[in-house]
């Protein structure tokens, strides 16, 4: 959500959307929610309460186009895996409870205001149940992954101790083969020499095939739209901590945590704090967002074009997934 937010505004968004109330954030994830459920047959809400609440928002001016307007859970899974969560936590707690990070400055106070909420609440304003009748908003996202990856974080707690989360029976804990299944054939679909038409079409027959069971495994956790407000409580907590470290925002420069990249800057943070970061954080956070629309296209109704479109040579989709393939590997240590 936060990613489509600053490519919705004009110039210098960024700087104005870390500079953002909770309250505004709170506000848009609903007019965001209300985008997806006015499309969506199953759901097609009318709530004039919650109408007037986001109109009132600092961002309503910038309705969200397409549905739904915030990434997968994969591009969250990617961000949180490189524990960036724990370590702005452990940043926002530093902060409220002394002075051995130092004065933060003003601008980063505001900002603690906004992390705090969201790292605490996941913004109660667009549901208030999900803080009061389940656990912390950390829980919630670790049960979600499981639910549709089959997968946990690569960390426990804080104290790196076992994280106990609710581990639902119906898991996707086939995702993990599968996709890298669909990768190894668009890998070899690339890498193969010039051959007759017929091996073409295996290609396509065997990409379309990984496409479909994925697609299948994937939907099987969204009867209903099961696990859409959960996935996208995420993407808002992971967009917002993923934009706060795009530059050298105020709070990076109070944390002299200034570095050319992403990830160089959450690697300085987490050793002011205490707390390392994911040693493939730089892989991780090339992979999110690449993930997330590959895993949109696999999810969609025109499998046979997905399929074909992998296989494209040169097309936005092919690119996608060839990007996915390295960055995955370089993730994850498997060779593809």
């Amino acid at each position: 959500m936060i990613r489509q937010l600053v490519q919705r505004m004009p110039g210098g968004a960024a700087a104005t959307v870390l500079n953002a109330d909770a309250l505004d954030l709170g506000f848009h994830q609903a007019q965001v929610w209300d985008a997806f459920e006015s499309t969506s047959p199953e759901r097609n809400a009318q709530r004039p309460a919650r109408k007037a609440l986001w109109s009132m928002g600092a961002f309503a001016g910038f309705a969200p186009s397409g549905s739904p307007a915030w990434d997968h859970l994969g591009y969250s899974f990617a961000l949180e895996n490189t524990r960036m969560a724990q370590i702005f936590a452990r940043v926002v707690h530093e902060y409220r409870t002394g002075e051995r990070l130092g004065i933060p400055s003003v601008a980063t106070q505001r900002w603690l205001d906004t992390t705090e909420v969201l790292l605490e609440s996941g913004l109660q304003a667009a549901w208030p149940s999900m803080a009061s009748t389940r656990r912390a908003p950390e829980s919630v996202r670790r049960n979600a992954y499981w639910r549709m990856f089959g997968m946990e974080l690569a960390f426990g707690t804080e104290r790196n101790e076992p994280f106990a989360f609710e581990k639902a029976e119906a898991s996707n804990t086939n995702f993990v083969p599968l996709f890298e299944a669909l990768l190894r054939a668009i890998r070899r679909a690339k890498s193969g020499s010039a051959r007759p038409r017929m091996a073409g079409e295996q290609q396509h027959a065997r990409v379309l095939a990984c496409v479909t069971e994925l697609r299948d495994a994937l939907l099987a956790r969204r009867q209903s739209q099961l696990l859409a407000r959960e996935e996208l409580a995420a993407a808002t907590v992971m967009g917002w901590l993923e934009l706060s470290l795009q530059a050298d925002s105020p709070v990076v420069r109070d944390l002299r945590a200034e570095a050319d990249t992403v990830a160089a800057r959450l690697m300085l943070m987490g050793a002011r704090v205490g707390l390392p970061a994911h040693q493939k954080a730089e892989a991780l956070f090339a992979l999110a967002p690449d993930f997330s629309r590959l895993l949109r296209a696999i999810e969609s109704d025109a499998l046979d074009d997905t399929a074909k479109q992998l296989l494209q040579a040169g097309s936005p989709l092919a690119e996608t997934g060839h990007r996915v393939i390295t960055h995955w590997s370089a993730a994850t240590g498997v060779s593809l």
